[in-house]
């Protein structure tokens, strides 16, 4: 009988292991390759605008903050918008855009599974490049696999006021958030490793109670 409990004994901690880190790991593995493999960034863009105006990083990873900057010529955007405008049909105008807009403009960016920093629309800053309006903000995945985010414009026309503009989606992004390891480690494996100890304490504390009972039926 003793035999056999130091035989489980000496199992135990292999199959804690197995059951805390191979589930994980093969998660990771199957994420990461197919993430960059079959997942690229894709920008759709919404309104007369090029994509190139929004730079975004070549690899994205859970808990890994990165920057997204928006470049844009807001004058040229409106008359190309104004355009469109003067030749649509009631009921066919773009994103209900009905009147005169003005370069005037306001970005935010949203996504549920990340958190952006700001949140909230940021008045637009002259880059110094000629006419270009510049935004940036600061990304954190917080979940693995595919998502989106929403570029909005919070526009000023002539039927709008500053409390109420007309808000407009400026641009969707699709993309793959990898696994990341290391970040994590350092969110969760606090609490695996806190587990883990419990358990080896547990396991370590039972096999010296056996011992003691075993060294006195001796």
């Amino acid at each position: 009988m003793y035999k056999r409990d130091t035989r489980f004994s000496m199992v135990f901690p292999a199959l804690l292991a197995v059951v805390l880190f191979v589930p994980f790991v093969m998660n990771f593995l199957a994420h990461a390759w197919y993430g960059e493999k079959h997942f690229p960034p894709l920008t759709m863009m919404k309104l007369p605008a090029d994509s190139s105006v929004i730079s975004l990083p070549q690899e994205i990873k859970q808990y890994k903050p990165f920057e997204i900057t928006l470049q844009l010529n807001t004058r040229e955007l409106a008359r190309r918008i104004n355009d469109i405008v003067k030749k649509s049909h009631p009921g066919t105008e773009l994103q209900g855009i009905r009147s005169e807009v003005f370069p005037e403009m306001r970005a935010r960016i949203a996504g549920d599974a990340f958190s952006i920093d700001p949140p909230e629309p940021q008045v637009q800053f002259f880059s110094g490049q000629g006419e270009m309006s510049r935004w940036s903000w600061i990304i954190t995945p917080e979940k693995t696999g595919r998502h989106h985010l929403l570029i909005e414009l919070h526009l000023q026309t002539a039927e709008t006021t500053r409390e109420h503009p007309q808000v407009a989606d400026l641009a969707e992004i699709q993309l793959f958030v990898r696994e990341n390891p290391e970040a994590w480690m350092r969110t969760h494996g606090i609490w695996y490793a806190l587990f883990t100890l419990l358990a080896a304490g547990w396991w370590w504390k039972k096999r010296l109670i056996k011992k003691r009972k075993a060294a006195k039926e001796q």
